[in-house]
């Protein structure tokens, strides 16, 4: 018994023992769990914060490249490089150590090498760019060693603006009363407003980076009354034909008709019930339509559409309030001092241009950024100047004489200024006998890069033509210019009933001349209401220089003698003209007291006046972040504009009201009248472009390069544009009557300006300032033909008034983009891009139809799809840039 009892006790210490060490090891087990899953976690942490790290490293270096890609043109290889040295601070990501690199291939200069292609995704996909793909890399590595390695490609891509069938910078609707259709892409930076009268079609994407709006117009305007017609848009390239109206729509076909839109109801379209970010609301049905039943071709911002801007746009005015950079810079001259490589510098087309022609009321402001050119192509308009004409003897610059032939005496500073004579191409601020008068300079780029003045060249040709007459084809065709053959710019016409052999002459027939003075109906009447016939508004008196393009294409060519053939057509694949005339203009008091290029005109809307009154207030903001009364948002309403505008016809505009009248502007008989004989004193100069009709199949009207016979012509000016007659092609042209699918050849067109107007065959100048208000006798009854790229300006909208129609208040839409004048009784056969990049800061009079301003034509538009072809771009096309992301990844084995 004891032994057993013995045993016992030690079998139950080792069984003891046992269990003892069995515990420990599990606790020595849980112990090493728990230490190694903590070690786990914190490197998981670790890997963790690495990979948030290389991501913020990877969006940042995105970012910074898009934004230098946005304040430069065309960066350098230093600058692109520089921006891996500005990785996330460490208030972004604390304790993170990167390792960044930008790669691409370079061009012989040692900058990125660029190629043309098209844009491979995004909401440009398929648009022709100048393509640079890159590879950005991010490398980020923690204290602890932990690291994670990036790479993202992306590929930015100068996208020029002509590919658009519609660009706008702002805002962009649609409201034609008539069937109306459009090709090629529509992109806004702003809202899209559609709506329709009759039939409404689009037959390519439509992308608004702000909203789709279809149940009222930019105004306020309910489309319910007034707007019964049908919205078609595709759902694939080229899915609703062209005039064609009704489309063929629905099952089977890629054209689809949008459903009524309405505040309770938004339809197919984005937003309803108001105006967006001020009332209403968006359709949350939107995004699965776009991407499905639209298949992307109607989108806004969450489905992918961009707010593509100019380099040198620093803000975007639709969404931030003034002062932003003015998208309208790009056709301004540059200011003293200001480098032509500097980003804003790269954008003006003044920097890029072949060929200029610049007036101003001083020498100084011919060319702000150059001062004083002692070459003795500055020439001065002074009393008694003159220029000898090859063969046709001294041919002398327009002088009025007070008390004959319609001309009255001007004011100078609102007080009788007593002159005897005085220039009419001149300013009459100072005493003309003392010399004084404006300043013109005409120049051209040679192919070393050197400017070479040729103002005495071009006046020796010639610079007036008969009264009334506008040249229809160049030397030697039936319609040229009976005064001056080879004139290339017009300053003036015969007073009426002079031959052209009263042209020249002895001094005496410095008074045989008139201004070119034309009528515009849009800026001269506050509102859309008949006055009495030969009575007009000061601030519609436009005085115009007239550019023979017939005989332009002559001069580069040879056929008229002289250097044209030294001007460089290489740079810019074609010619490119640069105009701008500042005669007239005062200096801006909220500008630095410097002529900027714009008229100061600017008190135009005055909703409260049923009759337009200046009321020296600036309007109201309402739809926007600032004024309908402030195209130049600076948020300020410049009016000092007004000031001069009258002193020319003796009418003291001192009280700033430009809509003072005169009564008699001109005679029945279109020969003597105070609007069509005097000298336009205040900002009211324009460019008008002659003689660009196609005579002949197969021959272009327009300069184009002379190694090739392709290449084109583009105009750019801070003036408004006026297109008298046929441009770029005629009756004559094959286009047309093949449904606009011939490729006859023709010049690459363009035409950037602050406004333009297309004005018919039939116009008249003469006529415009009789019939100010009385539309049907400015008739245009024949079909007009126009083919180029126009981008210029519109009006900003405003709220309908209680005394305005359905219309007022509205920008006019992308339908009256052109601006029109007359009575169109016919066709206007239209083919090129429509861009309205920046509001119109010369011609700032609001839009106004259609009972004494214009009746529109039977518009018959097409999209040039050309201009999807580089080689067919206009000269000088305006570029955006946008950075498309390719594909991204993190690299598990980085390198």
């Amino acid at each position: 018994m004891g032994m057993f009892k013995n045993s016992s006790r030690g079998f139950t210490l080792i069984a003891a023992l046992l269990l003892l060490l069995l515990l420990s090891g599990v606790a020595v087990g849980l112990m090493f769990l728990v230490n190694n899953e903590g070690r786990m976690s914190g490197n998981e942490q670790e890997d963790n914060l690495a990979y948030y790290g290389a991501e913020s490293g990877i969006e940042k270096l995105t970012a910074d490249l898009s934004s230098l890609y946005q304040t430069s043109m065309s960066p350098s290889n230093a600058q692109i490089q520089n921006l891996i040295n500005f990785p996330p601070t460490s208030t972004m990501v604390a304790g993170m150590t990167y390792n960044e690199s930008i790669t691409y291939a370079l061009d012989p200069n040692g900058n990125p090498q660029s190629s043309p292609n098209t844009v491979s995704a995004g909401s440009n996909q398929g648009l022709y760019a100048e393509i640079i793909p890159m590879t950005l890399t991010v490398n980020a590595t923690r204290p602890t060693g932990a690291s994670v390695n990036i790479t993202r490609r992306i590929e930015v891509a100068l996208i020029p603006v002509f590919q658009f069938g519609v660009f706008c910078g702002y805002d962009c609707s649609y409201f034609p009363g008539p069937n109306f259709s459009f090709g090629g892409r529509v992109h806004t930076n702003g809202s899209l407003y559609l709506a329709g009268g009759a039939n409404l079609v689009f037959n390519d994407k439509m992308a608004a980076f702000n909203q789709v709006v279809m149940d009222q117009l930019e105004n306020g305007h309910l489309t319910s009354a007034g707007y019964g017609g049908t919205v078609y848009v595709s759902k694939a390239a080229g899915g609703c034909p062209l005039n064609t109206f009704p489309p063929p729509s629905g099952a089977g076909t890629n054209c689809v008709a949008l459903p009524v839109s309405t505040a309770g109801s938004p339809g197919d379209a984005s937003w309803s019930g108001g105006v967006p970010g001020l009332g209403g609301g968006p359709n949350p049905a939107f995004p699965s339509i776009s991407a499905g039943a639209l298949n992307g071709y109607v989108s806004n911002s969450l489905t992918g559409a961009t707010n593509m801007q100019l380099p040198f746009v620093q803000n975007s005015c639709t969404s931030n309030p003034p002062p932003c950079t003015d998208p309208i810079q790009i056709v301004r001259k540059p200011v003293a001092g200001e480098a032509a490589t500097s980003a804003l510098g790269q954008s003006r087309i003044y920097n890029k241009a072949q060929m200029r022609i610049l007036l101003a009321d001083t020498q100084v402001d011919l060319h702000p950024e150059r001062g004083a050119i002692g070459d003795g192509q500055d020439v001065q308009f002074t009393p008694n100047g003159f220029v000898t004409v090859g063969g046709l003897g001294n041919q002398y610059f327009a002088m009025a004489q007070g008390g004959a032939n319609g001309w009255v005496a001007p004011l100078v500073n609102g007080a009788a200024s007593g002159w005897a004579t005085w220039p009419l191409l001149g300013q009459v601020t100072t005493n003309p006998a003392a010399g004084t008068g404006a300043w013109i300079r005409v120049e051209y780029l040679n192919n070393a890069g050197n400017w070479v003045g040729v103002t005495t060249e071009w006046l020796g040709l010639g610079f007036g033509r008969t009264f009334n007459v506008t040249p229809t084809t160049p030397r030697g065709g039936a319609g040229q210019n009976a005064v001056n053959p080879n004139a290339i710019l017009v300053l003036q016409q015969l007073r009426p009933g002079l031959a052209a052999g009263n042209a020249v002459g002895t001094v005496a027939t410095a008074t045989n001349w008139f201004p070119i003075n034309l009528y515009d109906a849009r800026e001269g009447e506050a509102r859309d209401t008949a006055q009495a016939n030969g009575s007009c508004s000061v601030n519609g008196i436009m005085n115009a220089v007239e550019l023979d393009v017939g005989n332009l294409k002559l001069w580069l060519n040879g056929t008229i003698a002289g250097t044209g053939a030294n001007v460089n057509f290489t740079n810019q694949n074609g010619y490119l003209l640069y105009f701008s005339d500042r005669r007239g203009m005062l200096p801006d008091p909220n500008g630095g007291n410097v002529t900027v290029g714009e008229s100061g005109l600017e008190d135009v809307v005055n909703s409260g006046s049923a009759v337009g009154t200046p009321d020296g207030v600036r309007e109201a903001l309402a739809n926007y972040t600032y004024s309908p009364e402030d195209v130049d948002l600076n948020g300020l309403l410049d009016n000092w504009g007004g000031r001069n505008v009258g002193y020319g016809f003796g009418v003291n505009t001192n009280a700033l009201n430009p809509y003072l009248r005169i009564a008699a502007c001109n005679s029945a008989a279109f020969t003597a009248g105070t609007g069509l004989a005097n000298t336009v004193t205040g900002a009211r100069h324009a460019l008008k472009l002659v003689d660009g009709r196609l005579n002949a199949v197969g021959t272009s009207p327009l300069p184009v390069r002379p190694d090739n016979l392709q290449g084109g012509f583009t105009v750019a000016s801070e003036n408004p544009v006026y297109v008298q007659g046929d441009y770029n092609s005629s009756a004559l042209d094959p286009f047309w009557a093949n449904n606009a699918n011939n490729n006859t050849p023709h010049a690459a067109a363009a035409i950037i300006a602050d406004a333009v107007t297309v004005l018919s065959n039939q116009w008249s100048d003469a006529a415009s300032l009789y019939f100010t208000t009385t539309v049907a006798n400015r008739p245009a009854n024949a079909d007009a033909y126009y083919r180029m790229a126009v981008a210029g300006g519109k009006n900003i909208p405003f709220p309908q008034p209680l005394w305005g129609g359905q219309d007022m208040g509205t920008d006019g839409g992308l339908h009256n983009f052109l601006r029109y004048l007359e009575d169109w009784n016919s066709n206007l056969w239209y083919d090129g891009s429509l861009v309205s990049m920046f509001y119109s800061e010369y011609d700032t009079g609001i839009f106004k139809c259609c009972t004494t301003v214009y009746s529109p034509p039977t518009r018959k538009y097409y999209f040039d799809t050309l201009f999807l072809n580089p080689a067919n771009l206009p000269p000088g096309t305006p570029m955006f840039q946008d950075v498309v992301n390719l594909s991204y990844r993190q690299n598990f084995q980085p390198q």
